[in-house]
């Protein structure tokens, strides 16, 4: 009779009784793959290298304020979830390059109790996007806190990876910076200055490769219509945002897209587009619910918010580069 080595026996014992992942190992994995991208300060999906390269025109969409909570103050998320998988079927049907989500994508902070809850929901709508359009997330003040501190910016990256990333795509250098250090650094002011030096660095080094555009994307405008209209909930305290604009500026940066407002608003610093998009979640003014189309051409960019039952039914990516939009959109 043969007898089997010691080896070929642990491989079947191993084979045979090996544990299988589990559900909650599962979602882990999904959630990493899909949900934490953004580390190391890049995006993952990107190839930086290759995307540096102009192409050609492409398109994107950007949502903000998702805020799974919001319409029933955290006791339930039926009509945030209702709209968000309304947005996802949009995505999925005109497929834009890739999706960014412009902060606020909870209504429950980290300590609070529904915060797991509306993180989980926004995880399994979300996760309905195709795999093969990059999904980005952004922080917002929901998101890590009225005034941030380290640990409140760690749970958000246990969820949603890096607060503050760069990335390119199609020649296009893309910047995400966490506003809430920006609106209130008191409870981290080290995020604060490290982002700070850090953006000084990616701004010198887009400019040295040519990006045909520098966007910046964030939760809180830095102002709403005016640079320097006075301090106010939705906008960034001059003492921060003229320092910024001015650097800003001086690196070319073609527009910054925010959110917060949940409504659309819109203001310009030189040539710089201030763009402020309304809710895919509760809106707060006249907007509906919905989310911005930007497509970007070489030589510039256009962009125009749509309601959830507005969307169009195809992106016309051949039509010559016009005007920015209206005001209010």
């Amino acid at each position: 009779m043969r007898t089997y080595s010691s080896a070929i026996l642990f491989l079947i014992a191993t084979t045979v009784w090996a544990p299988k992942a589990s559900a909650a190992d599962e979602v882990a994995a999904e959630v990493n793959g899909r949900f934490k991208q953004a580390t190391n300060r890049t995006f993952k999906a990107f190839d930086q290298q290759r995307e540096q390269t102009w192409q050609q025109p492409f398109f994107f969409f950007q949502l903000a304020d998702t805020q799974y909570g919001m319409f029933t103050a955290n006791k339930g998320f039926e009509k945030e979830a209702a709209l968000a998988q309304q947005a996802v079927k949009h995505i999925n049907r005109l497929r834009p390059r890739f999706v960014i989500v412009c902060g606020d994508l909870t209504n429950a902070t980290p300590e609070h109790a529904r915060y797991r809850a509306q993180v989980a929901q926004y995880h399994q709508d979300f996760s309905k996007v195709d795999p093969e359009i990059p999904l980005v997330c952004v922080c917002g003040n929901h998101d890590i806190g009225n005034r941030p501190t380290p640990k409140s910016i760690a749970s958000y990256s246990e969820n949603f990876g890096d607060d503050y990333f760069s990335f390119w795509v199609g020649g296009v250098c893309n910047v995400v910076l966490n506003s809430s250090v920006l609106k209130d650094p008191a409870g981290a002011p080290e995020v604060l200055a490290a982002q700070q030096k850090w953006l000084e660095q990616q701004l010198r080094d887009a400019k040295a490769a040519k990006a045909r555009h520098i966007l910046l994307f964030q939760h809180h405008p830095l102002f709403l219509t005016k640079e320097n209209e006075p301090d106010q909930y939705f906008n960034i305290p001059l003492v921060r945002r003229t320092p910024l604009l001015d650097q800003l500026k001086r690196a070319d940066v073609r527009a910054v897209f925010a959110g917060h407002y949940h409504r659309n608003a819109y203001g310009l610093a030189g040539a710089m587009e201030m763009i402020t998009t309304g809710p895919v979640g509760r809106p707060l003014g006249k907007d509906a619910s919905g989310f911005r189309v930007v497509i970007v051409h070489e030589a510039n960019i256009q962009h125009q918010y749509y309601g959830m039952d507005d969307v169009p039914k195809s992106i016309d990516l051949t039509k010559a580069a016009q005007a920015v939009e209206p005001t209010q959109q």
